[in-house]
Formats: structure tokens, sequence, C-alpha cells
């Protein structure tokens, strides 16, 4: 049985590095779209690499490979943490809610003096030190967020070492998952086969503090309403851009929706529990959105176990009997009896849009 496990998790291993390797390939084209898409995906691309790097190094003879192993590299060990931890959005147990507030009031400060206040004092109102990304009205990312995700100091100084950094790091990544491809066997295709060709991406300029004194409610502070804004754009990156992504992906692709649904909801929970005195139409919606069936679901106990799955490869669960002719080798059917695969996906797509769209017409 443990056998079996390991085979199961190297084919999770296996189905997320082929997809990695594809959309490296289909986001490596010399196109400002295909650029934005691999911005906004590369929280993704850090988890498999570095999640497959774990099971690689496993002690566990079914699950790690030490030829491979030691191939390796830990350069970037700490970017590489920060960026996979900031994933879990409010859910990293290293961190309070007020831990990463005050990392976004910096993330703010650090915008706002790299490219403000450079101007003619008579010019600087037109300034600004935010940039935000859409398909067609749906915001898709937005600077800060994409910034205080990678661990970016905008800095003046900074700006041309920027690419470098971040070439150097996705360098690291890469290899990592080339090491992953590798032990689970991964056949390399000639061509990539993720077209991003139908996106059409909006750009826009602005001042946070403008651009949000209409969003969210009054009484939040700026650094609330831009982690509103990274789990805005994180669900709207999984309803609208990982689908297209998903032709021949299915597992890879249901297992980033997943993740993004499960920690946007549990950072909305947290949020819409902040102000318990403030009588407010908008967050009694909310409540109601994270009340209903599917969003319980999603977090309940069993929707936390297939998180667990869908980020760490290895299963060390000796009660869990894996299928490898099954999605996810039927780890939902067997968490959640009379659920299926389709039915959890199902849900999944169901609440990020309904959470996503509801995010977009929130007014005080």
């Amino acid at each position: 049985m443990d056998e079996l496990r390991g085979w199961a998790a190297r084919k999770l291993m296996y189905e997320d590095g082929r997809w990695v390797a594809d959309l490296a390939r289909s986001t490596a084209l010399d196109n400002l779209v295909t650029g934005y898409v691999g911005l906004f995906l590369s929280h993704h691309f850090v988890r498999i690499a570095h999640e497959g790097a774990t099971a690689i190094r496993s002690t566990s003879r079914y699950v790690g490979i030490p030829e491979f192993a030691a191939e390796l590299s830990d350069k970037y060990a700490a970017i590489t943490a920060r960026s996979r931890h900031t994933t879990k959005i409010l859910d990293d147990n290293k961190k309070t809610l007020t831990d990463v507030l005050a990392e976004f009031r910096d993330a703010l400060a650090m915008h706002r003096d790299a490219f403000t206040g450079k101007a003619r004092w008579w010019v600087r109102w037109a300034e600004t030190d935010l940039g935000l990304y859409f398909l067609g009205d749906s915001l898709i990312g937005a600077t800060v967020p994409a910034s205080y995700r990678l661990g970016i100091n905008p800095s003046e100084q900074d700006l041309n070492k920027i690419g470098q950094a971040l070439a150097e790091v996705s360098s690291e990544w890469g290899g990592a998952v080339a090491v992953m491809c590798g032990a689970t066997f991964v056949i390399d295709e000639p061509e990539a086969t993720i077209d991003f060709s139908s996106l059409t991406i909006r750009t826009r300029n602005c001042r946070p503090h403008r651009y949000l004194a209409g969003r969210f409610e009054t009484i939040f502070p700026l650094e609330l309403k831009m982690l509103l804004l990274l789990i805005e754009a994180d669900l709207n990156t999984s309803r609208l851009v990982l689908p297209l992504a998903a032709h021949g992906h299915q597992g890879a692709v249901f297992r980033a929706q997943t993740i993004t649904a499960y920690h946007c909801l549990t950072a909305l929970r947290r949020i819409a529990g902040l102000y318990p005195d403030l009588v407010s139409p908008a967050i009694t919606q909310l409540q109601a959105i994270l009340d209903g069936d599917p969003a319980k679901r999603i977090v309940s106990t069993a929707g936390l176990k297939i998180r667990n799955r869908c980020v760490h490869y290895e299963m060390n669960d000796p009660r869990f009997q894996p299928d490898l002719t099954m999605p996810m080798c039927g780890l939902v059917e067997a968490l959640l009896p009379g659920h299926t695969w389709e039915s959890f996906a199902s849900d999944v797509g169901q609440v990020t849009a309904v959470v996503a769209e509801f995010l977009a017409r929130w007014r005080p």
C-alpha cells in the first residue's frame, strides 16, 4: 500500500510538472499578454516547484528520489518560501492578520516612494503608483499585490535590477521543475500547447487611495482593501485564465483552482468578522455566500484535506487506498461520500465566480 501511495504522489507530480513545463513554454513568447499571464500564475509555478522538490527529497523510498534530489538548488530558498506562503493569504501559521496588513502597508509605502514625488510639484497630482490589469471589466492583477507576493522592492535604485532578480529566481524554480519532470519521466513536448491568444488585457495606472475610495467599506483601511484586491484578482484569474490552460491538464488546473478557492474563502471569512458592530448589507450578503453549502464544502474538514493533497504530493494516510485511474487518485470520492471529483470541481467553479462577481460590486 505504501508503494501504491508513492505512485499516486508521483502521478500528481507528473501532472503538475507537465502543466508547468507547458505554461513556461506558452508564456515565454515575446508578448505582453503572455508575460502578464506568467506573472499572475507565478505563485502556482512556485508552489509546484517547491512541493516537487520537497517530495523528491522525501525520506520515503516510494516517494523520494535521492539521485534527483542531489540536482536541486536552494540558492533562492527564502524567496521561494515567501512566495509560496503568500499563496495561503491568511492561512500562514507564522503570520497573523495584523502581520499581513502591516506587510501590505509596507508594500504600499514602497510603491509610493518609488513612483511618486519625482515630478514637478504642479504635476504630481498625475503621478501613479498602482497598476491594474483587467480582462474585460474583471480585475486579474495589480502591481502592489504582485510585488508583495514575489517579495519585490520597487525602490528607484532597484528598478533596473528587478528583471534580472526575477530571471535568476525563476531559473531556480525552472530548475526544480525540470528535475521534477525528469524524476516523473515527463516527456518534453516540442511546442507550447496552451493558447492565450484570445486574451485582451487592459491596463490602468492610478493612485491606490483614489481607486479604492469608493470600494468595499469606508471603514476599511487601505491595506485591507489592497488585500481584498489580491483576493479578487486571484479569483478572476482562476475563473477566466486557468480554464484556458486546462486542456490536457485538468488535474493540475483543478488543484490550482481548489487551492485558490480555499484560501480566498478562509481569508474572506476572517475579513467578514473583523468589524462585528458594522452594519453593512454587503457583508451580510458575503456572509450568506460563505454560509452556502458549496462554500462550506470547500472549507470543511474534508475540503481542507483535499486542499492539502492539492498542495503536498506525499500521501501518508494509511486509510486511503489510491486509485491511479481516477482524478486526484479517487481522493475526493473517499473524503466526500456522495460527491465526485466533477461535482467538487463544479462547487469550486461556482463559488469562485459568485465571490469574484460580488467583490467587483462591493461598495459602501
